[in-house]
């Protein structure tokens, strides 16, 4: 459910209640049952009215605001770690330069590329587990810096992560409260419109 979608249910909701309200303003042919008619159904429609609006505007704020800084922190998040995990890689080889044991493939892998190019969701955690087995290898200067420095990276991508899925969780429940309005405008202009010529059937077959 796009935020178009609930703001065109409440274009039409709120040009029926300008149009019975034109109606109960200025059409002197109306009777006092039609007047009647309209001022009823208007009570009926203007907390639909009222409630579809401010869900469309909170789905599009939330498009437009949250939801944008979020996915942009994640991107940006990635590209972040990705940098530390190559840079850190690059600095583990240099620092065991010379060194018996274990190498930089060990915590990192053979090739780089792999632990970087993994899915979103699972490259934080990836990199943890990478910064544990360096725990392995032999000492090193920035051994501990490296650690660290990765761990900030790691932690700071899985906030990301988890901020913007609370987003999207939130936009899911507005999403789904803003099916559940215009499944209900759609069902109350119907019933307004079937209501209305009932009416008038029944007040023309009064006349006859």
């Amino acid at each position: 459910m796009r935020a178009e979608c609930v703001h065109a249910s409440a274009r039409e909701v709120v040009a029926l209640l300008r149009a019975m309200a034109a109606a109960v303003a200025a059409d002197l042919d109306r009777s006092e049952e039609d007047i009647a008619f309209f001022e009823a159904e208007s009570v009926k429609l203007a907390p639909l009215s009222t409630q579809l609006r401010t869900v469309h505007l909170a789905i599009e704020d939330h498009e437009l605001g949250p939801a944008e800084v979020a996915q942009g922190q994640v991107e940006m998040g990635d590209e972040v770690l990705d940098r530390g995990v190559r840079a850190a890689n690059t600095r583990t080889k240099l620092g065991l330069q010379g060194k018996s044991g274990l190498g930089a493939n060990h915590a990192f892998g053979s090739r780089v590329d792999e632990l970087v190019k993994m899915p979103l969701a699972a490259e934080p955690g990836a990199v943890l587990e990478a910064v544990k087995r360096l725990n392995e290898v032999p000492g090193f200067d920035d051994k501990v810096a490296i650690q660290g420095d990765l761990t900030r990276r790691a932690e700071q991508q899985k906030q990301f992560l988890k901020d913007r899925e609370t987003g999207q969780k939130t936009l899911l429940q507005r999403k789904s409260e803003a099916t559940r309005l215009v499944v209900e405008s759609a069902l109350a202009l119907a019933l307004a419109s079937l209501r209305q010529r009932w009416s008038r059937g029944s007040r023309g077959s009064a006349t006859t």
